[in-house]
C-alpha cells in the first residue's frame, strides 16, 4: 500500500497531563495519532451510523486519524482508526478473507500466550458500505501506555472491499457498550477504569490540522488544557451515556455568517464523531447552509460545490448559550480544480439530524465524559 512508508511514525507516546477536572496534577498517558489521507473516501461517511437516504459518493481524498496499539503477547502492532461514532475494537485476523483483508497487519491467536479464547460471532457494517465479520475474543491490549488484560475485541475473519483502500488495519471505537455490535462488550475505556488506570471513564480529543503536522492526541481519564483556549463548556448528553452508548447532544442553532437557522429537538440532535471527516446535515438544512455558503448543488458530484476563488463565511454551531465557530476556509475541500463543501446532505435516521465530524472537531477540543454524560467543548489551541 502507498501508506506503508508512513506507518513507522504512528507511535504511542506518553505525556504528563494535568487533570484539571480532578484539580490535581496527574500523570495521564496520552495516545498520539496521525492524520493521513484516504485513497478513496466517501462523503458523509460515518463509520457506524447508517443514514436513511445516503448521499451520492465523491472522492474527497479526505483524512482519517490513526493510532498504534498492540494486541497479544508478544505484542502485535495494529493501526486503528479513532472513532467516537462506534463502540467496537477490532482488527483483521490471520484467517481473514475478502478484498478488505489485503495489506493489513493481522492477528494470529496461536502466537499469543495471553490469548483468552474465542467468544461469540460478531459482525459490523458502516455507512460507507464497508463491513466486517468474525468472532469476539480476549487478549492483552496496550493502548495509550495502559496494559489492558483480558480486553475484549473482535477478530475479523472477513472484510469487504470497503476496507481495501483504507490505510488503517482496524478500528478502536470509543462509544459505549450499548452501541457495540455485541451489546455489553467491555470497551477499552471501561477496562481502563476497571483496572484502576483512570478514575473517570472519560477522554479528551485534540485533532491536529495539516498546519500542526497532522498530529493529534487523546488523553484518557481527563483532558489536556494545553490544547484548548479558556475553559471547557460542559454540554449535557441528550440521553445518559450508559443508556445509549452514543455521544448525542442537542444543538440549538446553526449560523452561517449573519444568517441563523434555529433548531429544535426534531432537527437538532447531533452526534460528535471522530470517525467522520466532514459534517453531515439533514438534506433540506444542508441545502440552506450551503446556499448561505455560496454553494451550488452538483448532480454529478452529488454534493455542493463552491467557487474556489470565493471565501465562504464562517459557520457557528450553538448548544444552548455556548457557540463554537469554524472558519470558512475549513468548510471547503479542494478536489483537483473543484472545491467541494464539507457540509454534506444526508439523513442519518434514528431521530438524529447532524453529525459533526473532523471538520468541527479539529477546530474544537472535545472532552467526552461517560460518567458525567457530558461533552466539554472549547476552541482548540494552535
Amino acid at each position: 500500500m502507498r501508506f506503508l512508508t508512513l506507518f513507522s511514525i504512528f507511535l504511542i507516546a506518553s505525556a504528563n497531563i494535568f487533570d484539571v477536572q480532578a484539580g490535581v496534577g496527574t500523570n495521564l498517558p496520552s495516545l498520539s495519532f496521525k492524520r493521513i489521507r484516504r485513497v478513496k473516501a466517501t462523503t458523509g461517511g460515518s463509520r457506524k451510523l447508517r443514514p436513511r437516504n445516503q448521499s451520492g459518493l465523491i472522492d474527497l481524498k479526505d483524512f482519517i486519524y490513526i493510532t498504534t496499539l498492540t494486541i497479544g503477547t508478544p505484542p502485535g502492532i495494529f493501526l486503528c482508526q479513532i472513532d467516537t461514532g462506534s463502540s467496537d475494537l477490532w482488527v483483521p485476523d490471520s484467517s481473514c478473507v475478502g478484498l478488505g483483508c489485503s495489506n493489513k497487519n493481522a492477528f494470529s491467536s496461536q502466537y499469543s500466550i495471553s490469548y483468552g479464547g474465542d467468544g461469540v460471532p460478531w459482525n459490523i457494517s458502516y455507512v460507507d458500505q464497508s463491513a466486517a465479520s468474525g468472532v469476539t475474543a480476549t487478549d492483552t491490549v496496550i493502548v495509550g501506555g495502559f496494559v489492558l488484560k483480558s480486553q475484549q475485541f473482535a477478530r475479523a475473519t472477513s472484510m469487504n472491499q470497503g476496507f481495501q483502500s483504507q490505510p488503517s488495519d482496524g478500528i478502536i471505537g470509543l462509544g459505549g457498550p450499548q452501541d457495540a455490535a455485541v451489546p455489553g462488550t467491555v470497551t477499552p475505556v471501561q477496562n481502563m477504569k476497571n483496572q484502576g488506570y483512570i478514575t473517570t471513564r472519560s477522554f479528551g480529543v485534540w485533532l491536529g490540522k495539516s498546519t500542526d503536522g497532522g498530529s493529534g492526541e487523546i488523553t484518557f481519564g481527563g483532558f489536556d488544557p494545553a490544547h484548548f483556549v479558556g475553559n471547557l463548556t460542559s454540554i449535557p448528553l441528550f440521553r445518559s451515556f450508559d443508556s445509549t452508548g452514543i455521544w448525542v447532544v442537542l444543538m440549538s442553532k446553526v449560523s452561517v455568517g449573519s444568517q441563523d437557522i434555529t433548531l429544535t429537538q426534531a432537527n437538532g440532535l447531533t452526534v460528535l464523531d471522530t470517525g467522520t471527516s466532514v459534517i453531515l446535515a439533514p438534506t433540506i438544512l444542508a441545502g440552506q447552509i450551503n446556499t448561505a455558503l455560496g454553494g451550488t448543488f452538483s448532480s454529478q458530484a452529488q454534493a455542493y460545490t463552491i467557487p474556489c476563488n470565493q471565501s465562504p463565511p464562517d459557520m457557528t454551531f450553538t448548544f444552548g448559550t455556548a457557540a463554537f465557530t469554524i472558519p470558512g476556509t475549513d468548510l471547503v475541500v479542494k478536489q483537483g480544480g473543484t472545491c467541494v463543501s464539507a457540509i454534506i446532505p444526508g439523513d442519518i435516521g434514528g431521530g438524529l439530524s447532524f453529525l459533526l465530524g473532523d471538520t468541527f472537531l479539529k477546530n474544537n477540543y472535545a472532552y467526552f465524559d461517560m460518567d458525567g454524560s457530558t461533552i466539554g467543548l472549547a476552541q482548540a489551541k494552535r
